[in-house]
């Protein structure tokens, strides 16, 4: 969601990736995760519909940049019929960072893409690079599937990020209560953004969290991310976001959980000076902290359709 700064300076970097060792809990579905994700790759170059599709589950949610997302199968086969059909199409992407739940349930991807279509002004072939964060859910058949995937353009590649710390260890939990536990913390994320409070806002984050905003440096770390949202609070008096869960869910384990949803970004328009609204989806991925808390490690939005006219304030 958009709750990072706009206008903002380049993020921190991170440490190098680490990669998850033979013995680390988890390796193998890291391991199994990464292996799909280049044999996506592979499928998109080779524009195989079926294939192309076979990596979400039925119900997979797709958010790109400037579109509506595409829900379940139907939708995404259409979508990527549309999509190979341009001669310049050309999709790549790479992890950067893959963890997994201690129940082995539920597990996230992050990392960057790069795109080629033909520009519908120009006709030529043009490319972009950004962002994207991938939801994984484990099948009844032990593969993984993406349940969410969300991009965004972004001025510059998310830092690699250091390796992600083991998530803290918890009894098996009541998945659904435990959505509902992560929903009230977006709504205290919500009222620190109502009171235009950077510091309460970035509390919210991990120390090692990546935000992933359009148009802007990727994020790294809540202290950059605090710094972010002060000077964009303090350029913009204008600069609102609303932003509310369609969906959450948590690992049987309690240590991984993840929100997805629909923002609504307020904002001065550069060029009119008056304030624009802007709509898009995010997900924000949570991982459960040693004392217990829940806290963003990824946040990652992006943007709908064309910024209107802000509606008058009530």
């Amino acid at each position: 969601m958009l709750r990072v700064a706009v206008a903002v300076a380049a993020a921190a970097s991170l440490g190098a990736c680490a990669k998850a060792g033979a013995g680390a809990p988890g390796a193998k579905d890291v391991e199994a995760i990464k292996a799909d994700e280049t044999q996506w790759v592979a499928d998109l170059k080779a524009k195989d519909v079926e294939k192309v599709v076979a990596h979400y589950s039925s119900a997979g949610v797709l958010m790109v940049p400037g579109d509506t997302p595409s829900h379940g199968t139907d939708q995404l086969r259409w979508g990527f019929k549309q999509a190979f059909a341009d001669p310049s199409y050309s999709l790549s992407f790479q992890p950067q960072r893959v963890q997994v739940a201690t129940a082995g349930d539920l597990a996230y991807s992050q990392g960057t893409f790069s795109l080629t279509v033909t520009d519908p002004t120009t006709h030529q072939p043009a490319s972009s690079t950004g962002a994207y964060v991938t939801v994984y859910r484990k099948a009844a058949n032990g593969s993984w599937k993406a349940i969410e995937q969300i991009s965004t353009p972004t001025a510059t590649a998310p830092a690699a990020p250091a390796a992600a710390p083991p998530p803290a260890k918890t009894a098996n939990v009541e998945p659904s209560s435990e959505a509902e536990a992560v929903k009230a913390v977006e709504a205290q994320w919500s009222a620190a953004w109502k009171a235009r409070d950077a510091a309460r806002m970035a509390s919210f984050f991990s120390a090692d969290a990546v935000a992933m905003q359009p148009g802007q440096p990727a994020m790294a770390g809540a202290a950059a991310i605090q710094a972010g949202l002060a000077e964009a609070l303090k350029q913009d008096p204008a600069f609102t976001v609303e932003f509310k869960a369609d969906q959450a869910m948590v690992s049987a384990s309690g240590d991984l959980a993840y929100t997805r949803g629909g923002f609504t970004e307020t904002a001065t328009d550069p060029k009119t000076h008056k304030p624009v609204e802007r709509k898009g989806s995010y997900v924000t991925v949570f991982a459960r902290q040693p004392d217990g808390a829940w806290k963003a490690v990824q946040d990652i939005a992006s943007p709908g359709p064309q910024a209107v006219a802000a509606s008058p304030a009530r």
